[in-house]
């Protein structure tokens, strides 16, 4: 169970790069985004298929790409869509913070799916992730009234990317290795990423000079965020879940504002908060609690 917790712990430090990365990108509009970002998880995940033994590719059917499809379109596609619609009617703060509940529904889930225990550590220690995250997410800004439509917006968007853990589940439960589920995921993203993208092209810009936003330097920040998400964090998060339940492996990968939060405050010299160093306590705290 410690090498478990110990990826979990790793996929932490991936996931919160990737936000950190794409903090930093100015000149791709979503597609281009979604684009690069395949680009980079499949580039990796093709490295650790060729790289780490006991791939086992040959296993892939039929059944298993419809599973890949549904975990691309609720982790990739429709959960990201339902955030930006939040994000446009919440506001930032609280938006991100209502979508980064998906841990509850992930630890409930799994625990009615999959058999996995949930016990009153589990629930505490993820409410608190939760709670910690959602402070983090706090501006200080005024951001308006409270939308309906909103609220349902990123009710969905948690209600997807848990989905899509579950998907991620449910190949592994099904026998295959990380490292295929993977690149299985890579490379169905990266074919409705570039299927998405293509269409944009000709449909919306019609420039066929799009090919041109493989030379743009935001391209890289790109690329690397889809390794550090896409490829080494989904391998962690998938090999976590080889010695613990899911239950316990989200709740400490959501913690991943922690990690962006402290490189801006390394890089970009930004000043955090009381509240915001109240919700580093509470999901440290969340987190140890889960292991428990």
């Amino acid at each position: 169970m410690l090498y478990g917790i110990f990826l979990s712990v790793i996929t932490c430090f991936c996931w919160g790069s990737t936000a950190f990365l794409l903090r930093g990108i100015r000149g791709l509009d979503a597609s281009e985004m979604s684009l690069m970002r395949s680009c980079g998880g499949l580039v990796c995940a093709v490295g650790l298929v060729s790289l780490v033994q006991g791939a086992n590719v040959e296993q892939l059917g039929a059944s298993e790409a419809l599973v890949f499809i549904a975990l691309v379109l609720c982790n990739n596609v429709i959960g990201d869509v339902f955030l930006f619609f939040a994000l446009h009617r919440l506001g930032v703060a609280r938006g991100s913070a209502i979508a980064s509940s998906y841990p509850i529904l992930v630890a409930f889930a799994s625990h009615l799916f999959f058999g996995s225990p949930l016990t009153p550590a589990i629930v505490t220690g993820t409410l608190l992730v939760v709670a910690g995250v959602a402070l983090l997410c706090r501006t200080g800004r005024d951001e308006g009234k409270l939308s309906a439509s909103g609220l349902v917006y990123a009710s969905l968007a948690s209600v997807f990317w848990a989905a899509g853990l579950l998907f991620n589940n449910e190949l592994l439960v099904e026998g295959l290795t990380p490292a295929t589920v993977v690149l299985g995921r890579g490379v169905t993203f990266f074919s409705i990423a570039f299927l998405i993208w293509f269409f944009r092209l000709l449909t919306v810009k019609r420039d066929l000079d799009g090919w041109r936003v493989f030379l743009k330097r935001d391209s890289l920040y790109g690329l690397l965020a889809g390794a550090c998400s896409l490829g080494f964090g989904a391998w962690f998060y998938s090999s976590a879940l080889e010695y613990v339940s899911p239950a316990v492996a989200t709740p400490i990968g959501a913690s991943n504002p922690i990690i962006a939060s402290v490189l801006a405050m390394l890089v970009y010299k930004e000043r955090l908060r009381p509240a915001q160093w109240a919700g580093i306590a509470l999901a440290v705290g969340g987190s140890i609690l889960v292991t428990l």
